[in-house]
């Protein structure tokens, strides 16, 4: 187990803010963590320290969310994102997680600006949800950054606030119970990460709590708003750290 206390000094905030985006607020809330924690350990260790906890994390928010869901767009939306589990694994280890930031963070600004800027609404082909789709699934193996790919293709379709949050919380489980094949197989899934996945549980309940809480009380307007400023916080961070190295 980590016993460096400045780990935790990380991981805490970060684990706790990721339950939060479990729990409805801002799904992509937890896009900073795995950043957060790597100023402590290496990247790919504290994505391994954290899918244990997002799968914890993902049954209790699917207790919450689960009979929201949108079926329909989640069958359109997991193909596609299985192949990018799938193609991420081949580079595991290897694929800076920079590159992998500057693209992530250069799309989703370019999204928000093709909305906010030209006021044109982002295009819904099923080209395009197959290509989030995929992307989402690639970067969540990568680095637990499949958060902004999988917004961009679902907010345009301005689903009902519980639908939108539901079909996240889904998909996202289902992404990340197929990650822990490519993760046991480096032996990132060892006992130290394991055992400090386990210590960090109190704080991930806590964060889905508060999400879920919080969800109950903002409009579906606010959830919106939260979710493209936190889309765009999350992109202008990604594209810096990926042109100019982790910050």
């Amino acid at each position: 187990m980590i016993t460096d206390i400045w780990f935790y000094v990380a991981a805490v905030p970060a684990v706790f803010f990721y339950g939060m985006g479990k729990g409805g607020v801002g799904g992509i809330l937890g896009m900073l963590s795995v950043p957060l924690i790597a100023m402590t350990i290496s990247p790919l260790q504290a994505a391994a320290i954290l899918l244990p906890l997002l799968c914890i994390m993902d049954v209790m928010a699917l207790i919450y969310h689960r009979k929201h869901c949108n079926y329909r767009e989640l069958k359109s939306m997991l193909p596609a994102a299985t192949i990018g589990v799938v193609i991420a694994s081949f580079f595991m280890g290897s694929l800076p997680s920079t590159t992998v930031e500057w693209i992530i963070g250069g799309l989703a600004l370019a999204f928000l600006g093709q909305k906010f800027l030209v006021q044109k609404a982002p295009s819904n082909r099923p080209s395009q949800g197959y290509a989030l789709s995929m992307l989402s699934g690639f970067a969540s193996t990568i680095a637990h950054a499949g958060g902004p790919p999988a917004t961009m293709h679902l907010l345009p379709k301005t689903l009902p606030k519980e639908e939108y949050i539901a079909t996240s919380v889904v998909f996202f489980a289902a992404l990340n119970g197929m990650k822990l094949i490519p993760y046991a197989y480096l032996g990132e899934l060892n006992a130290s990460n394991l055992t400090t996945s386990l210590v960090l549980i109190p704080i991930a309940f806590i964060g889905v709590r508060t999400g879920v809480w919080l969800v109950t009380i903002i409009s579906q307007q606010w959830i919106y708003r939260i979710s493209y400023l936190v889309l765009l916080v999350t992109g202008v961070k990604m594209l810096v750290s990926g042109i100019f190295g982790s910050l």
